[in-house]
């Protein structure tokens, strides 16, 4: 089993080791990269099959915490303050940011978990720049949706602060 993952790995950090950022042509392939490639493609397809996998399990359970934390916690804390004219406009505006950027952190993985099942669909074994090339887009795609979560994150904890400092002048 290690024998077949240190290939795996060889060549997807090889792959990672070209990417440049704002690429407009894909990174032409060496002889021994579109070997290496072609030769290890069954045990990559694997592994991003395994990786979608855990990718749309976390995407579930992100999804359900961000709609829950909006619906339960945040909307109803401003809708509680309006009613006693209370409202705080750092926290409307901290729940309008947060509202928007889960609503971007949704579209980023739909079109993450697209160019993921092309990549998948890709015959790297007779294709394998097109398959690199995909790999690239589809990288940068999953970078979208982490940075969408670490703000998401900076979002709940300015928000949390917020709160915080709201509670102490009550």
């Amino acid at each position: 089993m290690k024998k077949l993952l240190i290939p795996i790995v060889f060549a997807l950090s090889l792959a990672a080791s070209l990417v440049t950022a704002q690429t407009t042509h894909a990174t032409p392939l060496s002889e021994d990269q579109v070997g290496l490639i072609s030769m290890t493609c069954g045990s990559i397809q694997l592994q991003l099959k395994n990786l979608q996998k855990t990718d749309s399990r976390i995407r579930v359970f992100l999804g359900s915490k961000y709609e829950f934390i909006l619906t339960n916690l945040i909307t109803n804390l401003n809708l509680r303050l309006i009613r006693h004219n209370l409202a705080s406009s750092p926290l409307t505006a901290s729940q309008a940011t947060f509202s928007s950027e889960r609503d971007f952190f949704k579209a980023a993985f739909t079109d993450y978990a697209k160019s993921l099942d092309t990549l998948i669909a890709t015959d790297c074994t007779g294709k394998p720049q097109l398959f690199y090339d995909r790999l690239e887009v589809t990288r940068e795609k999953r970078e979208t949706v982490r940075q969408s979560y670490l703000r998401l994150k900076d979002v709940l904890v300015e928000h949390r602060a917020i709160v915080t400092s709201l509670k102490d002048t009550l």
